[in-house]
């Protein structure tokens, strides 16, 4: 048995690796430095976390509590143990140094990381993907510890027994904040289009803006986001054909992950790691515009500024080609069905599987123990 204090972070991505953690391994994780049962403490020790690190210009770092008896710290999102004893350390972006903050920059904090991921006590460094690899290299001085670098995605647990609901209409759905960043307005201009050859349901969980509300409240079926999942799951993913989410800002996007375990072909974007998510399982479209450059860097200097660029631009071309996916993937059956079963496969046994998760986690513990 290898003991693991997990420092476990907020992201949903790391769910499932509580629940199915890799044979032979006991994660222990301390309640100072992870989520809570709380809401409201939770958004406490994110908020004086992230005043601790602005203030004084240090990247995401902190010691981890743990118990005599652990043998190694995997430390996730992009938090740097400062613990004299062996760690490893998984990573969405290179970013995620700074916590992804507005008017933080890494290069303030870039010499330290540095020396971090030099340091003999980190073992490895685990990019959820390869675009998240090529934002570490791109991003940093890594000849001292490009060797420790492996891709380790995160995994999310099949279902046991996806339930369809049989519905009248072909449904599309769509969850995701950021109403303009992640494509919602570009997704309703093409349901415009797309009314006009089928009788389409089209169904949006989003913060979406009033104005939209009120243009096509009588046609689409809006939420608010913060559904619990198993809602979704049940309700929403069991009675939709597709979901659609041409987002131009996800560097991961474990709702992907979900809509292909419930069998719910995407419609995607080409942005940073979702085309190595979805891979044949899905349709991924050459996106009008990414946060992110060539290099796997932020294009821009805060999300508010892409947020503003978005509000003021329109994509035509992009619409035109998401209506044209959307009759394509509806009106075939046949191309929609093969989609959902590769989706599903690459949950049970692919790369983003719980399997291929762990017998790499277990390896690597293993190696890092050796050293």
């Amino acid at each position: 048995m290898i003991n693991v204090t997990l420092r476990r972070g907020y992201h949903s991505a790391f769910d499932d690796l509580v629940k199915y953690p890799p044979r032979g391994v006991r994660y222990d994780i301390p309640k100072l430095v992870t989520t809570s049962k709380s809401k409201t403490i939770t958004d406490i020790k994110r908020k004086l976390f992230r005043f601790y690190t602005r203030v004084t210009n240090k990247p995401h770092s902190i010691y981890v509590p743990h118990k005599s008896n652990s043998q190694l710290i995997h430390a996730c999102s992009g938090v740097i143990p400062l613990n004299n004893s062996p760690w490893v350390l998984d990573i969405e972006h290179v970013n995620s140094f700074v916590g992804f903050q507005p008017g933080r920059h890494l290069s303030n904090v870039k010499t330290e990381v540095e020396s971090r991921l030099s340091s003999s006590n980190c073992k490895k460094i685990l990019p959820w993907s390869e675009a998240g690899k090529q934002s570490l290299l791109h991003g940093l001085d890594t000849k001292n510890f490009k060797h420790k670098i492996e891709v380790v995605y995160p995994a999310m647990a099949p279902i046991k027994k996806v339930k369809k609901i049989k519905h009248d209409k072909p449904t599309v759905l769509y969850i995701g904040n950021n109403f303009y960043e992640k494509g919602a307005r570009e997704l309703l201009q093409a349901f415009d289009r797309v009314k006009k050859k089928i009788d389409l349901k089209l169904i949006i969980v989003s913060n979406t803006p009033r104005e939209y509300l009120e243009k096509y409240g009588k046609q689409v079926e809006f939420h608010e986001p913060k559904i619990p999942r198993q809602k979704i799951i049940d309700e929403f993913y069991a009675k939709s054909d597709v979901f659609v989410l041409p987002s131009y800002h996800d560097t991961f996007g474990v709702v992907y992950e979900e809509a292909m375990n419930t069998m719910t072909p995407p419609i995607a974007t080409d942005v940073f790691a979702i085309p190595e998510i979805i891979e044949d399982g899905g349709i991924t479209l050459k996106t009008p515009v990414s946060y992110y450059n060539d290099k796997y860097q932020f294009n821009w200097k805060s999300w508010e500024e892409f947020g503003d660029y978005i509000k003021r631009h329109q994509f035509p071309e992009f619409v035109d080609k998401l209506s044209k996916s959307m009759i394509k993937i509806l009106e075939d059956d046949s191309m929609r069905k093969k989609m959902a079963r590769r989706g599903r496969e690459l949950i049970e046994r692919g790369k983003i599987s719980v399997e291929s998760r762990n017998e790499n986690l277990r390896r690597i513990y293993e190696e890092a123990l050796k050293e």
